[in-house]
């Protein structure tokens, strides 16, 4: 059972958290890899401009500003598998080394001027990035890659909030009653059962079932099951570090319903959500708005109730009155078990 007094997180001391910073050793989505064609393209990724290519058939990231006169790099060309200043033509190979200069050519190797690489790849159709070694794998999305499954990309959006808030409300049951009364909570059964929350590698893991959605006759439609069966699905989830999850939802028939979502630190009060959704139910392109429309709907009911919470990086003992919350035993178990794990990687990225 979880000792919530062996839980020492305070993480909004100073101007800027250390959780934002520690964020740096992480993977990192920042944009679908259809988002990045033939053009550099410009992103933010924990409050610095980072400009992602391919270059040479690798996908490549880099400070996103010129060092000659600060000029955004994502505004330029991919040239001869560099990145091309649009402002003076200064070229940038794949190691972030300036190659050409252009108003005088002969200085450019005396020069040796270079600007920052990060660490870049592409993975489950998403371009990730970490801004230094990351401590963590990549998160695994299987699905993408089964035949048998109907693929949706969701468009991304953004929430005024942290990461670590964002992954938390993808996995806190108990706000369903009221948050979400109606579509996938229900006002009048508010109870949550307590989770078996254990680790397995780099994943964190629990499964959820037994319980009955609040309109069952909805659930039978979409999966479908049939008139005779009780509606009890079988959830499984993979939490990734540091906000990624993968909720699979089994219903009696073996129908699968999947949710892939990982939430981005653009800067301290904003995150950027990535997700796709995948079924091996209804899996005729005509089926697909009603899934994306549904996903919007429980999004919309969100939104505002987590954009509230203060702080935005959480914390269990805060000093002040406005930092402290007050963990529920079982029914915050998912919570205290992600915090204490984020937090014990934490504080062994802060000693290597």
């Amino acid at each position: 059972m979880t000792n919530l007094a062996d839980i020492k997180i305070n993480v909004e001391k100073g101007e800027v958290p250390e959780l934002f910073t520690a964020m740096r050793k992480y993977w990192h989505a920042v944009a679908y890899s259809g988002q990045l064609k033939d053009k550099p393209l410009g992103v933010t990724l924990l409050g610095e401009s980072v400009v992602i290519a391919r270059l040479n058939g690798e996908v490549r990231a880099m400070h996103g500003r010129c060092p000659h006169k600060g000029t955004a790099l994502a505004l330029g060309e991919v040239v001869d598998g560099k990145i091309e200043c649009p402002y003076h033509g200064w070229q940038f190979d794949g190691g972030g080394k300036c190659v050409r200069v252009p108003a005088r050519e002969e200085l450019t190797e005396g020069m040796n001027v270079s600007i920052d690489c990060y660490y870049a790849a592409e993975h489950v159709g998403i371009i990730w990035v970490a801004l230094e070694k990351p401590i963590a794998p990549l998160p695994d999305f299987p699905e993408l890659s089964d035949p048998s499954f109907r693929i949706q990309q969701g468009p991304s959006y953004e929430w005024a909030t942290s990461a670590p808030r964002r992954l938390e409300n993808f996995v806190d049951f108990a706000h369903f009653p009221y948050v979400h009364d109606g579509t996938i909570g229900a006002r009048d059964n508010p109870a949550v059962e307590t989770v078996k929350v254990w680790r397995e590698g780099h994943v964190l893991r629990f499964d959820r079932s037994g319980y009955l959605p609040p309109n069952p006759d909805l659930y039978k439609f979409l999966f479908p099951v049939r008139e005779t069966d009780r509606v009890t699905p079988v959830n499984a989830y993979h939490i990734f570090l540091p906000a990624t999850v993968h909720a699979s939802f089994r219903m009696p028939n073996d129908k699968r319903y999947v949710l892939f979502m990982s939430a981005s630190p653009v800067t301290e009060d904003l995150t950027r959500i990535f997700w796709w959704q995948a079924r091996d139910f209804r899996t005729e392109p005509m089926e697909d708005r009603f899934f994306i429309e549904l996903e919007d709907t429980i999004l919309g009911e969100d939104k505002a109730i987590i954009e509230s919470q203060r702080p935005k990086w959480f914390s269990f003992n805060g000093e002040n009155r406005d930092d402290r919350e007050t963990p529920v035993r079982g029914s915050d178990i998912v919570s205290i078990e992600y915090r204490r794990w984020l937090f014990e990687n934490f504080t062994a990225s802060q000693k290597s």
